[in-house]
């Protein structure tokens, strides 16, 4: 449970982050640091048993039966040493960050958002190194990718453009992930990230193991900064200065170095991973060290630094040696303790001097000895000098080289290019010290260091790559095990001294001419700087990619923008026609023979739908009358109900005329911002056109029916639920319990659509324009509608009540018998649609606010029984959505009547709406404007003149002559109130 403990521990404090801040503003840093310590506490004490090879594990069924039959997704924890060493460094690394942030930040400007962010930040990494579910480890990969974005962004307008590179960038990676674990899941038959890794299918299948490395390798190159994805982490630099040491030490660069290593399972002897991890790692190293060196800005430099040291991690970790393994973990670790420090150092220079450009700076060593002398010691380890732990692990990775998979000649070219990288490493290192430090042209009087809660905690995990080196020994357990955690065996010995061998050499040589280099730096930085190196930079290429995607995007947009309907149903009727042509021609569907089987008339009673709609087609394509032709589309849905409900179909029958009904309701509130009549067609061309693609969908629908009226046996799945569903459900409603047990989770996502469309329709709705009316007068589009409303008063008395009983009892009945959450959700949107329709003049039908309650409330109801699920058989033993059920007061009950109260209230939500915000004026930003004519008799405009009827509760108090128009009443009323003065208006509207 311990696994358990760390991500609830770092759960607690993202929530707890706000209320920390509130309380002690940015000093929240410390008690959050010591939340983070005490869960690196807990992992710590596991290292001697994991060291041994065991593995601390923990499991909870998420969803069951995802892939198949006892194939489940699990939230499921692993922490062996791998994990582990990732976990650590990053509550570590973190909580150090934490302490400097409580000294670096701003007092009470923005420190909530930041503290949010980045224990969020923190709790995606724990989530992604720990994962032992790969559903588990893409959601954490892209909670990683969001948190950065999100740190960068909150900079302000100069994060804003390195915010979107980061998200495009590492979102690709994304992607292509999900289709790496989405292969790897379906091919080893499980989404276990331990028995993928295990599976023999990598083995037996070369190619599919070729296409899955080159994906995985993607995804880390783009979260790793990798070519060519490494120009997003420079852009990051807009973020403050602790994000960006967390982001570069312990954060999302290591996320794509943890994934190669992990993977290095199964590709750490596939050709085409080896060869790309160490041309693309190397090559990144290289490029990148030049790039640092040109830059004057100090972050902007040991940003590129970092993009320059992961490439040497890469290519590392492709050789796919257990040495090179070993290798790259112990520089993993010493690029975390010099990379955070050297950031949060640099930090401190710009608080102290107010400037980070070396341009801008002067003699400083003398005015922070202590940043200065700690700042040297972290970009001495960087630049591999010895005796410091970059040494040490520089050393490992050039002796791992020698052993890289790829020939001997490509192996000295390897060797070579990594000992030109390692001199702009060092010499890169050197501007960090002598351009902040010694060569800066301004005079820096009154520059003084900084306080020691500020300096001291960036100094730390650097000047710990001194101490280290004379503890190497306790290091070879460990990395072993981190060896053995992937797979491999070593047996690490690491040291100071291996004897006169090749890597010392480049060393030295490396040491000789960075010294050399130092001496004559300001020739070498003159050489390199504000040089444009190719012909376009990452962000211009992105850029240039973006507006090709634009313009890609426009060209396809223009295929559907018309309003032609004929246009946009050619191009399916005519794909319908060849589809159904080849189905008939062909084999059939699954090897069944689509023959028809048409042997006359089975029952006459089909006859009577056929007429409906028949005569209701006949009248529709004759009419002129919009209003009627609204009606006749009504009538064929009734018609087509009819017919659902003679095949024994009742079920989708009640929900077709539901559906049919408020559709009429629906388009008739639409109809009004349109003309009264249809517009002849006097282009014969389009006559013609019209007529054509009638004929053409009239062919598409007889095929379609002819090529699938064969099939008449049901398939083996229909059978199965048929049989097995009423004994494993309770229920004998194998449809409804098919939509809330069986697909439950299809269902919770089109939940999710249905409050979009909430959404999308008050937006669309709120840019149509409105009816012009009067103060004094309700707005009323189709004149009459008061009069034709009283009828429909009088019955809704009636009606109503019925509606909503029948709806409940639909709701109830829908486990046994016809009925459900969505039709029965749907009756009672019928009740609404009449009560909308008796008012007689535009007036919401709920507050403005219940349809969005209604949709949030039903979504979080279907969640919340989705989580009861986890309960079946006892804590853990159940999954998402998993239905339990039992028996109470005679009744049979289960969770699935949950869900489908969720079902309920979110489509009810949507109707509401849809009902509100097309036939309501109270639309976003309107309400002012109309809410005199909502009921509220306190809310009047000051502006405009308050109509007081004699009975507020009775709007039409007088009988209404039919002869007369029912707004005469209150225009009489407007009238005077115009006769009055507004003494007499305020002193009769007091007495009312």
């Amino acid at each position: 449970m311990t696994l358990l403990y760390v991500i609830l521990l770092a759960s607690a404090a993202v929530v707890l982050a706000p209320a920390t801040v509130k309380v002690a503003d940015r000093a929240a840093g410390y008690p959050l640091a010591a939340v983070f310590i005490f869960a690196a506490a807990l992992l710590a004490r596991h290292l001697p048993e994991v060291g041994r090879g065991q593995v601390l594990e923990f499991s909870l069924t998420w969803v069951k039966d995802f892939l198949a039959p006892g194939v489940d997704i699990n939230f499921s924890l692993r922490g062996d040493a791998l994990g582990l060493f990732f976990a650590l460094l990053a509550l570590v690394i973190g909580a150090v960050v934490f302490v400097y942030s409580a000294a670096y930040l701003p007092k009470g400007k923005g420190s909530t958002s930041f503290y949010v962010l980045m224990t969020a930040f923190t709790l995606s990494i724990l989530l992604l190194v720990l994962a032992d579910d790969v559903v588990v480890l893409f959601l954490a990969w892209e909670l990683v990718s969001l948190a950065s974005f999100l740190l960068i962004a909150r900079s302000g307008k100069a994060g804003e453009d390195g915010s979107q590179r980061t998200l495009i960038l590492t979102f690709i990676g994304g992607l292509t992930l999900l289709t790496a674990v989405a292969i790897a899941a379906t091919s080893a038959g499980t989404t276990n990230l331990t028995e993928i890794l295990a599976s023999p299918v990598w083995g037996e299948s070369p190619a599919l193991s070729a296409w899955v490395a080159l994906l995985v390798a993607i995804s880390a190159f783009s979260k790793s900064a990798q070519f060519p994805f490494h120009f997003w982490l420079p852009e990051a630099m807009a973020a403050a200065t602790p994000v960006s040491a967390f982001l570069h030490a312990a954060a999302v660069v290591k996320a794509g170095i943890y994934l190669l290593l992990r993977f290095s399972t199964i590709f750490h002897d596939v050709a085409l991973w080896n060869w790309l991890l160490i041309v693309v790692g190397m090559a990144t190293a290289v490029m990148s060290a030049v790039f640092a060196l040109q830059k004057t800005d100090l972050k902007k430099l040991t940003a590129y630094s970092t993009v320059s040291h992961l490439g040497w991690i890469v290519a590392t970790i492709g050789v796919g040696t257990p040495l090179a393994i070993t290798a790259a973990v112990v520089h993993t670790l010493a690029h975390a303790l010099f990379k955070s420090s050297i950031f949060m150092l640099i930090g401190v220079i710009d608080h102290a001097a107010g400037s980070r450009d070396i341009r801008r700076l002067g003699v400083l060593w003398n005015k922070l000895p202590w940043t200065f002398g700690s700042l040297l010691i972290g970009t001495a380890s960087m630049a591999a000098v010895p005796p410091l732990l970059g040494f040490v692990s520089k050393e490992g990775m050039l002796a791992a080289f020698e052993e890289a998979p790829i020939g001997t000649g490509p192996q000295i070219i390897l060797l070579v290019a990594a000992a030109v990288g390692a001199f702009f490493t060092f010499s890169y290192s050197a501007k960090i010290i002598f351009g902040a430090f010694f060569d800066g042209p301004r005079p820096m009087d009154g520059v003084h260091e900084a306080p020691v809660r500020l300096w001291l905690p960036a100094a730390l995990p650097g000047v710990l790559s001194l101490p280290l080196v004379f503890m190497l020994g306790s290091f070879d357990r460990p990395v072993d095990a981190i060896a053995q955690s992937i797979g491999m065996t070593s047996r690490s010995h690491l040291s100071l001294w291996h004897g006169i061998t090749v890597p010392l050499l480049i060393s030295v040589a490396v040491l000789i001419a960075g010294v050399v280099a130092t001496v004559y730096r300001r020739q070498l930085w003159a050489l390199v700087e504000d040089k444009a190196l190719f012909p376009r930079s990452g962000n211009e290429a992105l850029s240039a990619i973006q507006k090709a995607s634009q313009k890609l995007g426009k060209a396809a947009g223009k295929m559907s923008d018309t309003h032609n309907p004929s246009f946009l149903l050619l191009p399916i009727i005519i794909l319908i026609i060849v589809l159904a042509g080849a189905t008939l021609l062909g084999e059939g569907i699954d090897g069944v023979p689509l023959a028809p089987r048409v042997s006359g008339l089975d029952n006459a009673w089909d006859l009577v739908p056929l007429a409906i709609i028949a005569l209701a087609m006949s009248g529709l394509v004759r009419t002129r009358n919009r209003l009627t032709g609204a009606v006749l589309i009504g009538m064929v849905g009734v018609g087509v109900t009819l017919q659902m409900l003679l095949m024994g179909a009742p079920d989708v029958a009640l929900t077709q005329f539901t559906v049919e009904a408020l559709s009429v309701i629906v388009m008739m509130m639409v109809l009004r911002y349109l003309p009264e009549k249809f517009q002849p067609v006097r282009n014969k061309p389009r006559w013609i056109s019209s007529i054509v693609i009638a004929i053409l969908a009239g062919i598409a629908a007889f095929l379609a029916v002819w090529a699938l009226i064969g099939r008449h046996e049901r398939s083996d799945l229909a059978l199965w639920y048929l049989k097995e569903a009423p004994g494993i459900t309770g229920g004998d409603n194998v449809v409804a319990t098919i939509i809330v047990e069986f697909r439950a989770l299809d269902t919770l996502g089109e939940l999710s659509v249905l409050g979009m469309a909430a959404v999308v329709i008050a937006a669309v709705a709120a840019s149509l324009p409105r009816f012009p009316f009067t103060p004094g007068t309700r707005p009323a589009p189709f004149g009459q509608s008061q009069l034709n409303s009283v009828p429909l008063r009088k019955v809704l008395v009636l009606v109503v009540p019925v509606l909503v009983i029948v709806s409940v009892v639909v709701f109830f009945r829908g486990h046994n018998a016809s009925g459900g959450g969505f039709p029965a959700a749907l009756i009672m949107g019928a009740a609404i649609g009449l009560t909308y329709l008796s008012r007689g003049s535009d007036e919401i039908v709920f507050g403005k606010m219940t349809p969005i309650h209604l949709t949030g409330i039903g979504i979080i109801v279907a969640l919340s029984a989705g989580f009861i699920g986890y309960w079946h058989g006892g804590l853990g033993n159940g999954g998402f959505l998993t239905a339990i059920h039992g028996h109470a007061f005679g009744q049979h009950w289960t969770t699935s009547l949950i869900f489908d109260l969720g079902i309920y209230l979110a489509v009810l939500g949507m109707l509401t709406m849809a009902i509100n915000a097309l036939g309501g004026y109270l639309r976003p930003g309107t309400e002012r404007e109309y809410l005199p004519w909502i009921h509220d008799k306190d809310s009047a405009l000051p502006d405009t003149p308050r109509v007081v009827l004699e009975d507020e509760d009775d709007p039409y108090p007088e009988p209404i002559n039919p002869s007369s128009n029912p707004l005469a009443l209150l225009n009489k009323a407007e009238a005077r109130t115009k006769k009055e003065s507004p003494r007499a208006v305020r002193k009769r509207e007091g007495e009312n």
